[in-house]
């Protein structure tokens, strides 16, 4: 007998209205060879699992998915920070110039990038350590800079140019435009110097024109490419003339625009001993750092690039990795009346956790009497700004990987805690078969979050 599609709907949606969906994030999906290794984990736990009774309560199933779920969380908290699932814990980096006046940083390559955040693939991660770990001596000994034609520097309030139409041709490399416009009788030098560098800019030839004025009353019209470069034996960036030109000549002599005062040139700089040229000030170091040249510098006086700790990045890991762990810690802790066993889970994450943070209130990390973590912001900015204390974020990292061996634990055997009826234990004194049918009180948990 058929069943209308609508029936499998209506079904379907009334499990799903019982259930609160769970977002899903990148670290929930997982290699082939990931979910084997969590099977054959599943599998060894049974061999050596006792035979024991569960009551199959609602409560119950409530229960052991949370557990789940909270670990899950917390695993992909620290994930998170890490930037991987086994990626290395507070490891934040910045670029950094010892001279910005000079050269600035103005950002990185990706896997660089990725490598300073501690979020490089496996596949990548050699390649981004190896930049992240690479250091620069830059040494600039010329600026990259445009063409330039400054004109003469005449009168402002006088004029020897009759009225009438007047045109000017701009040859630049890829076309050559007329510029036409008209005096009248009156207008004065300062007027003609803004009409033109207005007309240049509204036209936008790759030129910037702009009139400068002196101490004399006198202005002059400068024109400057955009772009920089040594183009001199390609005859240059532009190329301004009124030789050929369909209206009245003679305007660009009487200002002396037509000629060169500033040929473009290229950036030439030294990195780490090898000269390079560049038409632009705006380099990459092999593809690992973006820099801006600002200033030439001195002779044996190279600039330092590379990458530096960034402590604020580090600090915001450790106050993230707490919240996790207190969310974690927390949210396991509301069980205890409903299961009490797992108030040996509680116990035992306190206690353990006393260990590591007895040494890590000199950087501000401090416990509470709930087991939860305290951060000193403050303190712990301080304390990572001094090289010596190295030791307490190792100190840190081993916690930590403490507290994800305990949730690991938890996702992969959430029965642990529950109050069951053993029946039987097994013989420890022989090997034991893995039993298939054990995984079956909780595999259906994996699926759980695709609700």
């Amino acid at each position: 007998m058929a069943i209308n599609s609508a029936i499998y709907s209506n079904v379907y949606n009334y499990y799903r209205s019982e259930l609160t969906p769970r977002s899903s994030s990148r670290f929930d999906s997982h290699k082939k060879k990931d979910l084997q290794d969590v099977y054959k984990s599943i599998v060894n736990i049974s061999k050596d699992e006792p035979v024991f009774l569960l009551d199959r309560s609602k409560e119950l199933e409530d229960y052991t998915i949370h557990m789940k779920e909270n670990a899950l969380a917390f695993s992909n908290n620290v994930s998170s920070i890490s930037g991987s699932a086994d990626g290395e814990l507070f490891t934040g980096q910045t670029a950094y110039s010892s001279d910005p006046s000079a050269v600035e940083v103005t950002g990185f390559a990706q896997k660089a990038a990725d490598q300073a955040a501690g979020s490089a693939s496996p596949a990548d991660s050699g390649t981004a350590a190896d930049a992240a770990n690479t250091q620069y001596e830059l040494s600039v000994k010329q600026l990259a800079g445009c063409q330039e034609n400054s004109g003469k520097f005449l009168d402002k309030i006088d004029s020897d140019l009759p009225g009438g139409n007047y045109s000017f041709d701009v040859s630049t490399a890829t076309s050559t435009y007329e510029l036409q416009f008209t005096i009248s009788d009156g207008d004065t030098n300062y007027d003609i110097q803004r009409r033109m560098a207005r007309l240049i800019n509204n036209f936008n030839l790759g030129l910037n024109a702009e009139v400068i004025e002196n101490s004399n009353a006198e202005s002059a019209l400068v024109i400057r490419s955009n772009s920089s470069g040594d183009r001199e034996s390609a005859g240059g960036h532009f190329i301004i003339s009124d030789d050929n030109t369909s209206q009245q000549a003679g305007i660009v002599d009487y200002f002396g625009i037509g000629e060169v005062t500033s040929q473009g040139r290229d950036a030439i700089y030294e990195v780490n001993g090898e000269e390079r040229t560049s038409s632009v000030n705006e380099i990459s170091l092999d593809g690992v750092f973006n820099v801006s040249l600002k200033e030439t510098t001195p002779d044996g006086k190279p600039v330092t690039i590379g990458f530096k700790p960034d402590y604020e990045a580090v600090k915001d890991n450790i106050i993230s990795l707490a919240g996790s762990y207190n969310d974690f810690l927390r949210a396991t802790a509301e069980y205890v009346d409903v299961q009490p066993r797992t108030n040996l889970f509680v116990a035992d994450m306190k206690n353990n956790s006393r260990f590591y943070t007895s040494s890590l209130e000199e950087i501000g990390v401090t416990q509470n009497d709930d087991g939860t973590l305290s951060v000193d912001a403050e303190k712990l900015s301080e304390a990572l700004k001094n090289e010596d204390r190295t030791e307490d974020l190792d100190t840190l990292k081993n916690f930590t990987k403490f507290a994800l061996r305990k949730a690991k634990g938890i996702q992969l055997n959430p029965m642990d805690y529950v109050d069951k009826r053993i029946v039987a234990y097994k013989n420890p004194t022989t090997a034991h078969y893995a039993n298939p049918y054990v995984t079956s009180a909780y595999s259906g948990m994996l699926f759980n979050s695709y609700m």
